[in-house]
């Protein structure tokens, strides 16, 4: 009877949010067989902490930790081992390709850069999946959800993503893909509701963040997301003080320290913009 009622709420939803809850329950199965819990362990892994699971996702083939990853000797060696097939592109969904994206061996290199916009823009450029991620017309909708699942509440990080077996910390996990979410090719093309929409999104995950002691410095790339749309939406009070003050072009850069006066700016403007919408 149970199993009855659960695949009558499924079939309740479209076939793209029943695949996405059947992924979710066949993970949950795998993980209550793989893993012997207490019952609080158990209660983490049904809850907040549920690995993301789309069968579709590339998996690449060399991956850092192994012998064949060693065997690359230079940067371009390693681009080349992690481009996407086409065909894998032509068929691929915009959930699979956004956690093929997640989990690109590289994706943190953004982080040896003093500004770290410029390594990202690196990174778009020399995967052959991010062109294809930011044309496809339900992009917006995809990592919106998948960003407002993220919680901050998981005893482990179960978010991508990984590099070898080290797990990444939760504040990097959240600066990742919010990397994805600053960028022009998205922000620049969405209405104005879908501005709102993840303006509010990252607004609520910064005051989340901050309440689990996230620094300022690790949340630069929520406040330059913040201040872009406050501009994008030409919301007058902001636009003045950027004017003033120059801080959004300097911030979209994200670069290594802040004058973290100017950041309170932003969030103080947000919450003002919110509260008008």
């Amino acid at each position: 009877m149970k199993n009855a009622t659960i695949m009558n709420v499924i079939s309740s939803y479209s076939i793209k949010k029943r695949m996405k809850i059947i992924n979710i329950l066949i993970s949950t199965v795998v993980l209550m067989g793989l893993f012997s819990c207490n019952n609080d362990e158990l209660a983490i892994q049904q809850g907040d902490c549920i690995p993301f699971y789309f069968s579709d996702t590339y998996k690449y083939p060399i991956v850092p930790g192994t012998a064949d990853w060693k065997e690359l000797k230079s940067l371009t060696e390693k681009i080349q081992a992690c481009q996407i097939p086409n065909e894998k592109l032509k068929s691929i969904s915009t959930d699979g390709l956004l956690e093929t994206l997640l989990n690109y061996p590289l994706i943190l290199d953004y982080g040896a850069f003093n500004q770290k916009q410029d390594g990202f823009e690196r990174i778009k450029s020399e995967n052959n999946g991010f062109n294809e991620l930011y044309g496809r017309t339900d992009f917006f909708e995809v990592i919106v959800e998948r960003y407002e699942l993220m919680s901050l509440n998981c005893g482990k990080n179960l978010y991508p993503p990984f590099i070898g077996e080290i797990m990444t910390p939760i504040q990097i996990s959240f600066q990742t893909i919010e990397f994805f979410i600053l960028q022009d090719e998205l922000l620049d093309e969405i209405n104005s509701n879908q501005r709102t929409q993840i303006f509010e999104s990252i607004l609520d995950k910064l005051q989340e963040k901050k309440e689990h002691g996230i620094s300022q410095n690790e949340n630069l790339v929520s406040y330059a997301i913040l201040g872009k749309l406050m501009l994008l939406e030409n919301y007058s009070p902001f636009v003045i003080i950027n004017e003033e003050n120059n801080i959004v072009p300097m911030l979209k850069r994200i670069p290594i320290g802040f004058d973290f006066t100017m950041l309170e700016i932003i969030e103080d403007n947000a919450k003002e913009f919110i509260a008008s919408r």
